[in-house]
């Protein structure tokens, strides 16, 4: 090994090629270094003096018959890349790529050709030697993000060719050059490299511990496909997520969570104090090698077990989810959406553990939609949530729990005082009125009600991605000037209630802040060119009734809240049995909607069919199908569900369709199943042509109402309707 200081004209002296390797990761300076480095070379041109670089450490290859001197850049990839493109642009723009070929390309004299002086890893290839072989000065674009063509487009339009000169550059610019001859250990050198603070991810790390020059074949078939495909791909892994408080690579995110699973491995018995040790991500890389050695694991077997679920992480993990669509039912997506919105990042161990070991696709989204439930009644209760990591990191894992009646049993089994118990029915109604949350988790909350509750139904607009979305106070925060207080309340409930989850509502934009805090009809109707509510929230669904209330008041904000609690209760079910207070607060809801229905604002319409006296809602849509059967006599109860499909009314659990069998009907474990379908009312059990016996739902808002009256019609019937 020799060092030395060394000029950047000694090291590329137009017969020297630096090669990449394979194991270094790619390009990923930006803007603050390129920034940096181009005034460092406006200060270098000014001054004439040399300038330290900082250390690079180059590898001599055994090269044979070659024509060029080939050494492999052990550490100062990022620094000779980033020099290249300055150059490059430099020279294009003083029209002087003689001086550029001299020294960044080397000649073949017996080719008559040249080659590009510096060699590229397989994901920065194609866009360094696109900026190589420019002969203008001009932009360019990709197809996919590259941090190399951005580098040459920042220089591009940042140099100013007065300031830097290539002459003094090339002979000014210094290095404490570290040379190793080809019989150097490679390993012995990369972990010195990086012990001294080199920045590498695990799975850098984990590629150079695996492979080696002698096992690259093994490399480009195993390891390349799954991490380093592409650009697209290797911008997957190199994103940055946040995991906590901490921000790490995508890569070593993965590589945490798969020791997490690996380490409850039956067969390989690892102890409880090396379990504690090994889910630390603080020491990832060492804690790999340790597991390895320790426990006598045969680095092949892992290599295969990690690319599996390496393969599983990409193709279902997607730290990008508040970009895009989220859908209603649950699933993987909305999964996404609790690791990586709310920060439940805890989760991906167990995730992945399902997604490996559940083959059916329902059972797995009935797992996630579970664990959605107990996440969020967790989150609207603000229950402490530092046990997780034991949870979703060790113990369903060590348990093997994989069906959804076996993670019930595991959770549901905890009594209410225990740490990582399921809250109840009446402790997520509490929650709704007294929980105060950050906003971004209030929003995320409703952002998932939102997408819930639109599930199957015709929308005027449709749902935007979460980042779309603002938290907006609908009491405002800043009240004292435009919203007296009710009687019976002081200035602390009513800033108490004011932070509650029944005041918050998301809209699409922001609104003006002389709107936002105006009174409560300008609020909703907005001033002059500023939209109110009625504008921006006249289609979210968890904004249901409350644009028509004339006025909001801590009395309307609770009944909102209660409103909500039961939308969560359908939503995130928890199938416990409710207890005497659950039972109690749902009175006081009933009680509550009571309160609401005297309000002027509730919908009173009646419906007639057929000119028959006019019903309520419930009535009309059992009127509706009794006058079907009459019409339709050998109608089968088959094609009866098909025509009065569940899309026509409202889903939750607290029905279970338009249409329930009596015998589906007697098997429903539900306390309230008698009020739900048309089990008292007169006439309430109808028979199909085909002899089944059912009832029909009697849950109805005005706003499901549009699709049984148009069926009406279509049949021929009328219907006519009244307030």
């Amino acid at each position: 090994m020799d060092a030395g200081t060394k000029q950047l004209a000694d090291i590329l002296n137009g017969n020297r090629v630096l090669e990449v390797p394979y194991y270094q990761r790619s390009y990923v300076w930006k803007e603050e270094q390129w920034e940096r480095l181009l005034s460092d070379m406006e200060y270098i041109t000014s001054t004439g003096q040399d300038y330290f670089l900082g250390s690079i450490i180059l590898k001599q290859e055994q090269t044979g018959i070659s024509p060029y001197d080939l050494q492999t850049v052990i550490d100062g990839q990022q620094r000779f890349t980033t020099l290249a493109l300055f150059f490059k642009s430099l020279c294009l723009k003083t029209d002087d790529l003689e001086t550029f070929e001299g020294k960044f390309t080397v000649r073949d004299k017996k080719a008559k050709t040249r080659h590009i002086a510096i060699r590229h890893s397989r994901n920065d290839k194609r866009d360094f030697e696109k900026v190589m072989v420019l002969d203008s000065d001009c932009k360019l674009e990709s197809d996919v993000p590259s941090n190399i063509i951005d580098a040459y487009n920042y220089f591009h339009e940042n140099i100013d060719p007065e300031k830097v000169d290539v002459d003094v550059l090339l002979n000014h610019i210094i290095f404490i050059g570290i040379s190793l001859q080809a019989g150097e250990d490679e390993q012995a050198i990369f972990d010195t490299i990086n012990s001294l603070g080199v920045k590498l991810t695990t799975g850098e790390l984990l590629k150079n511990y695996f492979f080696t020059e002698s096992t690259r074949q093994e490399y480009e078939h195993l390891w390349m496909p799954i991490f380093e495909k592409d650009r697209e791909l290797a911008n997957y892994w190199d994103s940055t997520i946040n995991s906590g408080r901490i921000k790490r690579a995508n890569i070593d995110f993965f590589f945490n969570a798969y020791l997490c699973i690996k380490i409850q491995d039956p067969s390989i018995k690892v102890s409880a104090e090396h379990k504690v040790r090994y889910r630390r991500s603080v020491g990832l890389f060492n804690n790999y090698k340790d597991l390895i050695n320790t426990y006598s694991i045969d680095k092949k077997d892992m290599i295969w077990d990690i690319l599996e679920y390496a393969q599983l992480y990409h193709d279902n993990i997607n730290p990008e989810i508040a970009n895009g669509e989220i859908p209603g039912k649950p699933g993987i997506e909305r999964i996404n959406f609790l690791i990586f919105v709310l920060e439940y990042t805890t989760l991906v161990p167990y995730i992945l553990y399902v997604l490996r070991n559940v083959s059916s696709e329902e059972e797995r989204n009935e797992i996630f939609g579970y664990i959605e439930s107990y996440v969020l009644r967790r989150q609207v209760c603000r229950s402490d949530n530092k046990n997780f990591s034991d949870l979703f990191g060790e113990n369903l894992i060590l348990n093997q729990i994989l069906t959804i009646d076996d993670l019930r049993d595991y959770l549901e089994n905890k009594s209410e005082e225990q740490a990582l118990a399921l809250p109840s029915d009446g402790m997520v109604r509490k929650g709704f009125v007294n929980s105060h949350l950050p906003n971004k988790r209030s929003l995320a909350i409703l952002y998932l009600m939102e997408t819930a509750l639109r599930e199957g139904k015709p929308h005027a607009t449709k749902l935007y991605p979460f980042d779309t979305y603002s938290l907006e106070h609908l009491l405002p925060k800043n009240w004292q000037d435009n919203w007296p207080m009710l009687d019976g309340y002081d200035k602390d409930q009513r800033d108490d209630l004011k932070l509650c989850l029944g005041n918050l509502a998301m809209l699409p934009a922001k609104l003006n802040t002389s709107i936002s805090n105006a009174s409560w009809q300008t609020k909703k109707s907005g001033k002059g060119k500023s939209q109110g509510l009625l504008f921006y929230a006249a289609d979210i669904v968890t904004m249901s009734d409350t644009l028509s209330l004339i006025a909001w008041n801590e009395k309307t904000i609770q009944i909102r809240a209660k409103w909500l609690a039961e939308k969560a209760i359908e939503i995130w079910p928890s199938y416990l049995p409710e207890d005497e207070e659950d039972a109690a607060d749902a009175e006081d809801f009933t009680f509550i909607n009571k309160v609401k229905r005297n309000c002027e604002n509730h919908d009173y319409t009646k419906f007639s069919l057929n000119g028959k006296p006019a019903t309520t809602k419930n009535q009309f849509v059992l009127d509706v199908v009794r006058a079907y059967i009459e019409k339709h006599p050998s109608v089968t109860y088959t094609e009866l569900l098909k025509v009065f499909h569940e899309g026509l009314c409202s889903r939750g659990h607290k029905h279970k369709g338009l249409l329930l069998s009596v015998d589906a009907h007697s098997k429903w474990d539900n306390k309230y199943k008698d009020r739900r379908y048309s089990v008292k009312m007169n006439g309430g059990k109808l028979v199909s042509g085909d002899g089944v016996e059912f009832y029909v739902n009697t849950q109805w808002e005005i706003a499901y109402m549009h699709g049984i009256i148009k069926l009406a019609k279509d049949e021929g019937f009328t219907v006519n309707a009244e307030k």
